[in-house]
């Protein structure tokens, strides 16, 4: 193997370990599901706020308007304690893995092949550069 191939392959390598060829389509992802989010959760909070409000209506001629009050405020803080109860869940798991190679470690070989190889570096980057600029036009 050539000089050239083993940079193109350690480019290629630091590519598919960072994630950096699918930075732009993630980044897109990620602003389209924040966007749903912030709409789910707009109208999950009107669709709680009727829900509440039918409860309260319902329950203010059966035991008296303060005692409806104290039952909704009560069912309130039991579906307050569940969601912290699964948002504790989900910070647990959601923890992400780290990559098999630091980035460090990518750095330090990446200035050290720039500096031993310079010409071979420059077309690797072109190389690296045209594979992700095509990857984002498929997308």
């Amino acid at each position: 193997m050539t000089t050239m191939e083993g940079a193109i392959r350690s480019a290629l390598l630091s590519l598919t370990q960072t994630g950096a060829a699918d930075v732009a389509a993630s980044a897109r992802k990620t602003a389209i599901t924040a966007l749903l989010a912030i709409v789910a959760a707009v109208l999950a909070t009107a669709s709680a706020g009727c829900a509440v409000a039918a409860l309260w209506i319902y329950a203010a001629p059966l035991i008296g308007p303060a005692t409806a009050m104290l039952a909704v405020a009560f069912c309130l803080l039991i579906l307050c304690l569940a969601v912290v109860f699964l948002a504790s869940l989900v910070a647990r798991t959601a923890r992400r893995p780290r990559p098999a190679v630091s980035p460090e470690v990518l750095l330090a070989e990446a200035a050290r092949l720039l500096k031993d190889q310079k010409g071979t570096m420059l077309v690797a980057a072109l190389v690296a550069g045209m594979l992700v600029g095509n990857d984002s036009r498929k997308q």
